[in-house]
């Protein structure tokens, strides 16, 4: 089997990228990309539910669901990075 692949024009065209704290790209065009804090809004949650689980007894129900809690925004703050714009 043989194709022939087009070839892409070049483009001539060439902007700049700034990688920063407060926002995650500035671009030369004066284009900003923000940057996702989303561990920065989950720790307090995340804080919250791991004194829960620690108050609970060793071996009730009450502390499983207290530890699935905590492993949900654990999950949730790895999905939320591994989505985020890299």
């Amino acid at each position: 089997m043989e194709d022939e692949i087009e070839h892409v024009p070049a483009n001539e065209q060439v902007i700049g990228a700034d990688l920063g704290l407060k926002s995650f790209v500035v671009l030369s065009t004066g284009e900003v990309v923000g940057n996702p804090r989303f561990f920065h809004k989950d720790e307090k949650k995340l804080a919250k539910a791991q004194r829960c689980h620690a108050r609970k007894k060793k071996g009730s129900k009450n502390r499983d669901k207290a530890r699935l809690k905590v492993a949900r925004i654990h999950a949730r703050i790895a999905d939320r990075r591994r989505d985020a714009p890299a």
